[in-house]
C-alpha cells in the first residue's frame, strides 16, 4: 500500500515515534484491513456509524491518504459490509449486519483473555462431502485456518479451545453453515501422546506462528520500557495502539491456543499475548482524548465514551 507522509504532532523525535517509524516500515498496512481493525477496535464499544471525516483524520496519522481511505470504504460498501448516508453535506456510514457478521467473530477472539488449563475437549466442524465442491472446502479452509482451526481431514477441521456459539458465528463467515456440523469431542487422554504430537505438527503450522511471533516481539517489545505518557501524544498513541491490534491480529487469530504440553519449549506467544495486554492498557488512556476528539470533528454520535465491556478486553487492564 502506498502511504502518504505520517502526520506527526509534538514529540515526533521521541523513542516511541522511532519505534513506530520502524514499525510502518516492516509490516503490512492495507487500507481496508486498517480500517476493519479501527471498526473492531475504536466503533463497535461505541455503536455502528462513523463519518468518513472521522475515518480520514483517524487513519491520516498512521499515513494512510484520504484517497486510499476513501477507496476502501467504497469497496467495503459495495460489498456488504457498509451502508453509506448522508447528514447535510456529510458522508456517515454504518457497519450493517452482514458487516459485524465478518468482524465480529475475529474481534472476539483477539480481545477473548488467555483461556485457562485445556479440558481436553476440541471442537470439531465437519463439512457435507456430498453437498459441498471442493472449491467450497477450500474457501472454508482458509477461513477456518485463519479463525486458528486445523484441517485435520478434507473435510474436518478442529480446534482446542473454541466454544460452540463463536464457531457458529465463523461459520456464518463461511457460508457453509447449513452444510456443516459442529460439536466438542473429548480426547481419551489430555496427555501428550505421539500420536496427538504428530497431529498437532502436521495440522498446525507451529514454526510459522513461532517465527511470527518473535518478529513481531523483535518491533514492538522496545516499547515496553518506553515512558509512554511521557513520550506519547494522543494522537502518536492512537497510532502505537493501532499497529498493536493491526500487526498482532493475523497470528493471534491463526494461533489455535494449544496447551503447555502440544507447544514447542519457550513458546513465543505466551510473550506476546503479556505484551499486547500490557501496551494496549497502557495505551488506550492515552489515546482515547484523540479518538473522542477525531469523533466530535466529525460530530459524531459516536464520540461518547465506549461501552463498559470495553474494559474487559484482552482480561482488562492488569492490576
Amino acid at each position: 500500500m502506498v502511504r502518504s507522509k505520517m502526520v506527526r504532532d509534538q514529540g515526533a523525535d521521541s523513542p516511541v515515534q522511532r519505534i513506530c517509524d520502524d514499525i510502518l516500515a516492516k509490516i503490512d498496512v492495507p487500507g481496508r484491513a486498517i480500517i476493519v481493525t479501527l471498526l473492531c477496535d475504536v466503533l463497535r464499544p461505541r455503536g455502528e456509524t462513523i463519518y468518513l471525516s472521522s475515518l480520514i483524520g483517524m487513519l491520516s496519522v498512521l499515513g494512510v491518504n484520504e484517497r486510499l481511505v476513501r477507496t476502501a470504504v467504497f469497496r467495503l460498501a459495495r460489498d456488504g459490509w457498509l451502508d453509506a448516508s448522508r447528514t447535510g453535506r456529510k458522508a456517515v456510514y454504518r457497519v450493517t449486519q452482514q458487516g459485524w457478521g465478518r468482524i465480529d467473530p475475529g474481534c472476539c477472539q483477539f480481545y477473548q483473555p488467555v483461556g485457562s488449563d485445556w479440558d481436553g475437549k476440541w471442537t470439531l466442524i465437519f463439512l457435507d462431502n456430498q453437498r459441498t465442491t471442493a472449491e467450497q472446502r477450500r474457501a472454508a479452509a482458509r477461513i477456518l485456518g485463519w479463525r486458528g482451526f486445523g484441517m485435520v481431514a478434507g473435510n474436518v477441521f478442529a480446534h482446542p479451545g473454541i466454544d460452540l456459539t463463536l464457531t457458529g458465528d465463523i461459520l456464518g463467515e463461511t457460508g457453509l453453515t447449513g452444510v456443516a456440523i459442529a460439536l466438542r469431542a473429548e480426547s481419551q487422554d489430555i496427555s501428550y501422546t505421539a500420536a496427538l504430537g504428530d497431529m498437532v505438527a502436521s495440522t498446525w503450522k507451529l514454526d510459522w506462528l513461532q517465527a511470527e511471533y518473535v518478529r513481531l516481539l523483535d518491533l514492538f517489545a522496545p516499547l515496553a520500557t518506553c515512558d509512554l505518557t511521557r513520550e506519547c501524544t494522543p494522537g502518536l498513541a492512537f497510532t502505537v495502539r493501532l499497529l498493536l491490534m493491526h500487526g498482532f491480529k493475523e497470528v493471534v487469530l491463526r494461533d489455535p491456543g494449544l496447551p503447555p504440553h502440544l507447544l514447542p519449549d519457550d513458546w513465543a506467544g505466551y510473550r506476546a499475548r503479556t505484551l499486547i495486554r500490557d501496551l494496549y492498557w497502557r495505551l488506550v488512556p492515552l489515546s482515547e482524548p484523540f479518538v473522542t476528539r477525531m469523533l466530535v470533528d466529525g460530530n459524531d454520535e459516536t464520540a461518547r465514551k465506549p461501552a463498559e465491556w470495553f474494559h474487559d478486553r484482552l482480561g482488562g487492564p492488569a492490576l
